[in-house]
């Protein structure tokens, strides 16, 4: 369900620190439109949730963004980037084993709110609830505060997302 080896992604970039992983979601949150679902991937400790802060503070959210371990879904209120007021969903899905489980939650509502923007960690949990356009952003251990970060585009909103991130974070150099 992830990126394809042989994918290209629409846009990859190094982060050298917690922080710059957190100034790389703020860029992100940004951009990011209400309706919008961005799946995040990588093995635990890879810096998901300081990417997730980072996408909360770019949406203006007060709250403090942890991950939701234990609770599979946080809600934040926020802000978009357009002024419209907004609601984060944080879903983290790693203590999801059986995927009968995912039925229990009711994902879908947080999926079909037209004012919610969507961040999923371990959404390969979810399989086949996924929705088919998406922003699948793969962070890949480099060193040990050094992360690759890899997004992919599922449809042609996400390729534009990809591009205002890329004219917010470079003026649109590439």
């Amino acid at each position: 369900m992830g990126a394809m080896s042989n994918e290209r992604p629409g846009l990859d970039l190094i982060s050298h620190s917690p922080q710059q992983t957190r100034n790389v979601g703020l860029h992100l949150g940004q951009v990011l439109q209400p309706g919008d679902v961005v799946l995040l991937f990588g093995q635990i400790g890879s810096g998901k949730t300081a990417l997730t802060q980072g996408i909360a503070s770019g949406l203006q959210v007060d709250s403090y963004v942890q991950s939701p371990t234990f609770t599979l879904v946080v809600e934040h209120d926020g802000v978009s980037a357009s002024g419209r007021p907004i609601r984060l969903y944080h879903l983290d899905l790693y203590r999801i084993d059986d995927p009968g489980e995912i039925d229990t939650f009711g994902h879908e509502e947080y999926l079909d709110d037209p004012d919610g923007i969507v961040v999923i960690e371990w959404p390969e949990r979810l399989t086949a609830a996924i929705p088919d356009e998406h922003l699948l952003i793969n962070i890949e251990y480099l060193a040990d505060t050094k992360r690759k970060l890899m997004f992919f585009a599922r449809g042609d909103r996400y390729r534009e997302r990809i591009a205002a991130f890329r004219e917010e974070v470079f003026g649109g150099r590439s």
